[in-house]
């Protein structure tokens, strides 16, 4: 009896985390739809709808791929293309091939498609320390331990020399928290953080733009007047839409008034056509994600590496989510992330519906696997990898 009330359980959880899934998407589409209405006003060349269900198409294909990959597969292609990420991370710096766009080189320009490597650290990262931690010797696990640390530490600094300073904070501490969630001791997150943040506020000094963010915002707080442009526009969309909002296509800020209003700044859109109301039920459909995701997690506590990873990239996405509508509002100062699922880019979509796929193959069997005791490749198999 109580064995099918927790399969029906875990059902519901994963069909609820399918569905707040959905509903994200949609979301998504219309607002890329509605927030790039600018661009067909001005009669600009660029179909943003286009391109982005072209990305979206892509990505959901891939996604259902990794979603029914074989876990043995999964893990061990992890080191390639971890390595292959690192390379990206590195071209991109080169002048003559990555793209120098507001003076951040973090794309790389194909032709019509940019593609930004670093979003894909935030699925690759936790990925191969997964595997790191699965491959730990029985001897010298100090010196094992301390690699990964530095490989966590490596990662993001490589990502703020672009510079991308809220990409590289949001990377390290979504490495970090697969580190605490797979039980690796104290004093690495003392280590690292320790190390981490004094190194971004020396890269800080070298770029006075990033610390002027910071002090501006910081100047703002209880003075309107001070507030910079981007935020008082952000804040007058969301105050524009009341309680039920405009309307959808009815906002005003998105015509040139808002930067960003497509990307960064997509939330204040959704306040703006949709009202208090609209953003709530969004924030209630990520609550949503997150109560029906730790659910599915909590049922791989039997294996350390997946029940860390798993929750890992669930926290990951819902805290770049949280991190977006606090900058919005501003509680947060602009730090150039984007919301999950609803803004526009390619790069982001992939890397997010990639973290989902893994995060639904790793839920996948884990009723399963808990009776059987079988890993399902991600124990003894991949240790020999």
């Amino acid at each position: 009896m109580l064995a099918s009330l927790a399969s029906l359980t875990d059902r519901c959880a994963r069909e609820g985390v399918l569905l707040a899934l959905a509903c994200l998407i949609g979301l998504g589409t219309v607002m890329v739809f509605s927030a790039t209405g600018f661009s067909r006003s001005l009669g600009l060349q660029t179909d943003f709808l286009s391109k982005h269900l072209v990305f979206l198409g892509l990505s959901v294909c891939l996604m259902l791929i990794v979603t029914w990959l074989p876990q043995r597969v999964l893990f061990r292609a992890a080191p390639w293309l971890f390595l292959i990420g690192i390379g990206l991370l590195l071209l991109v710096l080169v002048p003559g091939i990555g793209s120098r766009i507001n003076g951040a080189r973090r794309w790389f320009r194909l032709g019509p498609v940019s593609l930004q490597p670093a979003e894909f650290m935030k699925l690759l990262l936790p990925l191969f320390l997964a595997w790191w931690a699965q491959r730990e010797p029985a001897r010298h696990r100090w010196l094992h331990k301390c690699c990964g640390l530095l490989i966590l530490l490596a990662i993001p600094l490589l990502i703020a020399l672009q510079p991308d300073l809220g990409t590289a904070v949001l990377v390290f501490s979504i490495g970090g928290c697969f580190l605490f969630l797979s039980g690796w001791p104290w004093w690495l997150f003392a280590a690292g953080i320790g190390a981490f943040f004094p190194a971004v506020g020396l890269l800080m000094t070298y770029r006075p733009y990033q610390m002027a963010r910071v002090t501006a915002y910081l100047d703002a707080l209880g003075q309107w007047e001070l507030a910079q442009y981007q935020v008082k526009q952000s804040l007058l969309s969301l105050g524009a839409g009341g309680l039920w909002g405009t309307g959808l296509g009815s906002g005003l800020q998105k015509l040139s008034f808002l930067p960003e209003s497509h990307t960064d700044f997509i939330f204040a859109v959704v306040g703006e056509e949709f009202g208090l109301a609209g953003t709530c039920g969004l924030i209630s459909v990520w609550l949503l994600m997150l109560i029906c995701g730790l659910r599915l997690t909590i049922r791989l506590a039997h294996d350390r590496t997946r029940f860390a990873l798993a929750g890992t990239l669930l926290l990951g996405i819902i805290t770049q989510a949280a991190i977006n509508v606090c900058v919005v509002t501003s509680l947060l100062p602009p730090k150039g992330i984007s919301h999950p699922l609803l803004s526009y880019g390619g790069s982001n979509l992939l890397a997010v519906l990639l973290a989902f796929g893994v995060f639904l193959n790793l839920t996948r069997h884990a009723d399963q696997e808990e009776d059987s005791g079988d890993a399902a490749g991600v124990g003894v198999e991949t240790v020999e990898v």
